[in-house]
């Protein structure tokens, strides 16, 4: 089974297209523009000499600052390299015969439920409902269904699903004993992100696991971090069992604890990224032959309406978007965009006029 593509890959577009990595603007990974915290590089260089022990075995303050940042027990958590491993652990822990995924959306899902032999049922989202995911999902729901992932806010479309909507999943899912695996590695990006997660619902259903990565808003994906929360302490003691002891090396846990720890860094990013996704969007919807989806994090979908490899075409001059070709439920003529820097976003904007006309 090969592994899913996805945006970032620059090491690879270098050598098979013979591209200068030093000119190449990234705007495949839906990474923070801000780059990494000052404060939180010093950590990492602070921290070089304790690369000769080992982590502590059972990661309690990285745990206590992950409890602390989320309002939650530590007891509650898992910890992964990176949320992919929180997503292939899950399936791991649960080995479910049935599961459902919303298409399109992000691939570990269904890369994760393949590893284990699930069979998938795909709930197609409508681009004519604006992606969204609605009531009728629930007849989708039903005893031979274990696991449902919604990815909130979804990738690559960008859509919010409602607290209603996920509620009436999870009351359903429960009578079903579904787990509902809600995936809110973009939902730091927005300042009212307590409108939308479900993380103080946890308390209340034992049938939600919250998937959560930290290499998105701080910026730091080469480092692979992220954590599972639930009030089901079958699954966490389970997915604790068949966790990779240390898997999380101590460079990451410094770089974790002193981010989550910087509210000035979060604030300033999240501001920065607001302001930045609505120049582009602005920028964008002036392009008659561009359908674009109303955005609400760090990143954009756009529909091209020319027949145009707009990837390559754009590649060629040192600038790499996502394709979303690969995405079950759209086509080549769709395509993904992160919010970068004003600098970048408007070298990407001058750049599109150039290749569509």
């Amino acid at each position: 089974m090969s592994k899913a593509v996805h945006g970032g890959n620059l090491e690879e577009l270098s050598r098979k297209f013979n591209l200068d990595k030093k000119k190449l603007i990234d705007f495949s990974a839906n990474i923070n523009p801000l780059g990494v915290n000052e404060k939180v590089k010093k950590a990492i260089i602070d921290a070089l000499d304790k690369v000769e022990k080992y982590p502590d075995i059972t990661y309690y303050n990285l745990k206590s600052a992950i409890g602390n940042f989320e309002d939650i027990d530590y007891s509650n958590l898992v910890l992964g390299n990176g949320a992919a491993e929180i997503i292939f652990n899950l399936v791991r822990a649960v080995n479910p015969k049935k599961v459902l995924i919303p298409a399109p959306t992000f691939s570990e899902y269904e890369e994760a439920s393949l590893s284990v032999n699930s069979n998938i049922e795909y709930y197609y989202l409508k681009e004519e409902n604006d992606w969204s995911i609605d009531k009728d999902i629930l007849s989708f729901i039903n005893e031979d269904i274990d696991i449902v992932f919604i990815c909130n806010p979804n990738n690559p479309t960008g859509v919010i699903t409602k607290k209603d909507i996920l509620l009436s999943i999870i009351e359903k899912a429960k009578e079903t004993k579904t787990i509902v695996a809600i995936d809110e590695s973009f939902l730091d990006f927005i300042k009212s992100s307590d409108k939308y997660s479900l993380v103080s619902l946890l308390k209340d259903y034992d049938n939600i696991f919250i998937i959560k990565s930290l290499t998105k808003l701080f910026a730091i994906p080469g480092i692979r971090i992220g954590y599972g929360i639930s009030n089901n302490m079958d699954i966490i003691n389970k997915i604790q069992s068949i966790s990779v002891p240390w898997n999380i090396n101590i460079l990451a846990e410094v770089a974790a604890i002193n981010s989550l720890n910087d509210k000035e860094y979060i604030s300033k990013s999240t501001a920065y990224i607001e302001e930045e996704k609505k120049y582009l969007f602005k920028e964008l919807c002036k392009f008659n032959d561009v359908k674009i989806f109303k955005p609400s994090v760090n990143f954009i979908m756009f529909k091209l309406k020319k027949d145009i490899d707009l990837k390559y075409e754009l590649m060629k001059r040192n600038i790499i978007i996502r394709s979303c070709s690969n995405y079950n439920g759209l086509d080549k003529n769709y395509y993904r965009i992160a919010v970068r820097t004003r600098e970048e976003n408007e070298i990407f904007i001058n750049t599109l006029k150039k290749v569509i006309s």
